[in-house]
């Protein structure tokens, strides 16, 4: 014969002879029960205070403008927008430091005409809801238009156009056809003025990376 054991957890008795219901339960029962609600407790006491209300100053200073913070809270909502954003520059020649012994200017371009429309087609399609009465939200959106009219659009204007022009012609030059991109690009007039302004817009969007890596992974 198989020994069995059997748990009861929960008894209900009604008592015919007057209007009364008993609830029984386990020990076992109730102490799991409790240990369950405590945990979940504790868990959403913990993840609150990691994501909800904690603000985090972002420093960025731009050539020929005051050093500027603001003040952005580390939330789903903004965590969303700075991871996407982070990705882009840190897969792009954007915030990563430029070489330009070893780097193409035309290929740095690219990559930087590309993120100035990906990230800017970014905060166009944020969602409403995440703008609506979030004033972090607005600062992170705005401090990231301030990065693209202040820091890398002044840059394309001047020198964008100009060099490309240049590099068409001096690609179609037969004394230039057994030179490479590096060293075709350094007898552009302006070269030495151009990378300068180059590495400056660098320089600020690799601390805006490292502002949402700070964000993101709460160093």
């Amino acid at each position: 014969m198989n020994d069995t054991t059997s748990l009861e957890i929960i008894k209900l008795s009604f008592d015919s002879n007057q209007p009364s219901i008993t609830l029984a339960s386990n020990w076992i029962f109730i102490i799991i029960v409790f240990a369950i609600i405590i945990l979940l407790f504790s868990l959403k006491k913990y993840y609150s205070r990691i994501f909800q209300h904690r603000l985090q100053s972002m420093e960025i200073e731009i050539s020929g403008t005051p050093k500027m913070t603001f003040k952005v809270e580390r939330n789903y909502e903004n965590l969303y927008i700075a991871n996407r954003i982070y990705i882009e520059l840190t897969t792009r020649k954007a915030a990563i430091p430029i070489d330009e012994n070893n780097d193409s200017i035309e290929e740095i371009y690219n990559s930087w005409y590309k993120l100035f429309g990906i990230i800017r087609d970014e905060i166009k399609t944020v969602p409403g809801k995440y703008l609506k009465d979030h004033d972090s939200t607005k600062a992170l959106i705005g401090l990231t238009r301030k990065i693209l009219n202040d820091g890398l659009r002044p840059h394309l204007t001047e020198h964008q156009a100009r060099f490309r022009n240049w590099l068409e012609k001096a690609k179609s030059d037969p004394n230039n056809l057994n030179l490479s991109p590096q060293d075709l690009q350094k007898k552009y007039p302006d070269y030495e003025k151009l990378v300068t302004s180059m590495k400056a817009v660098n320089v600020i969007l690799i601390k805006y990376a490292e502002e949402l890596d700070k964000l993101i992974m709460r160093k």
